[in-house]
């Protein structure tokens, strides 16, 4: 990165926080944060210098990081038009890729400073408290850019991602949404749906607490994510998500199938299976 870079970090919880400190190794940034709650401007301010007002945040930026819900990128992207300069680029590092890309593309120019992202990083606990600077060590970040974005705007957003220790990966859009929506979305969904189903039976039957071990809580983790955060995912990604929900729904009536069988040869050879393609993972 050249010397003394100004990069605005918009939206400082764990992904914003973890950029922050990550890039506080970096000689010659100048960070600068905001958030729209005054409450979580006061906490971002542990991490970073944080400016007054939107505006002064994005003010001469070279860098604007969006970290915001998938629902909130286009507005603030709308906002953006009237402020940055010719040379600013602008990431966002939200969950749903394909939507984002549509709704940007439709803003004039947006494809001379817009490159969408997402980072494959974070933890069920959210807020700048939360943050780390090596969230991204190691993790890929796929980058999905909008049609006719220049190569040297893509450079930059891969080179702002190596430099906090990330894989940068180009993909489209498409197979982005298709891809998390397996890995990320459905698990989430899915882990969800239990916490729910255990809450219905807690109250039904208090002493069931008592049976929660590390793998119930091992599974359900990442329930305790930001529910305005998946709410937004879900419903930008339905598409996608629908698909691989109707596909496990077809695997959970063969297990039910086989329950009521009871064939163990069935059974061994589905945890085999299962066992052999975790430890690829």
């Amino acid at each position: 990165m050249p010397l003394q870079q100004k990069v605005a970090i918009i939206g400082v919880g764990l992904l914003g926080g973890s950029l922050a400190l990550a890039l506080k190794k970096r000689k010659g940034i100048q960070l600068v944060g905001w958030n729209h709650r005054a409450s979580s401007r006061r906490k971002a301010a542990k991490l970073l210098s944080v400016a007054p007002t939107f505006e002064k945040a994005v003010e001469g930026a070279d860098i604007i990081v969006l970290c915001a819900h998938s629902g909130t990128i286009t507005p603030v992207l709308k906002q953006l038009t009237k402020l940055v300069g010719p040379q600013t680029l602008i990431v966002d590092v939200s969950s749903v890729k394909g939507e984002v890309v549509q709704q940007a593309s439709q803003i004039p120019g947006m494809n001379r400073y817009f490159v969408p992202c997402h980072p494959m990083a974070g933890k069920e606990k959210s807020g700048p408290s939360n943050a780390d600077d090596q969230l991204y060590k190691g993790r890929f970040v796929f980058i999905t850019p909008l049609p006719n974005t220049p190569a040297s705007l893509i450079h930059r957003a891969r080179k702002l991602w190596k430099n906090v220790g990330a894989i940068p990966i180009v993909m489209n859009p498409q197979t982005h949404d298709r891809s998390v929506a397996l890995t990320s979305h459905l698990p989430h969904l899915l882990a969800s749906a239990l916490m729910n189903t255990y809450e219905t039976q807690r109250h039904r039957s208090p002493s069931i607490r008592q049976a929660v071990g590390s793998g119930f809580r091992d599974f359900t983790r990442i329930s305790a994510g930001n529910p305005a955060m998946w709410a937004d995912i879900v419903e930008m990604n339905a598409v996608e998500l629908k698909s691989f929900l109707s596909s496990f729904r077809r695997s959970l009536s063969v297990l039910e199938k086989n329950l009521r069988k009871g064939r163990s040869s069935y059974w061994l050879s589905f945890f085999k299976k299962a066992r052999a393609s975790r430890e690829k993972l």
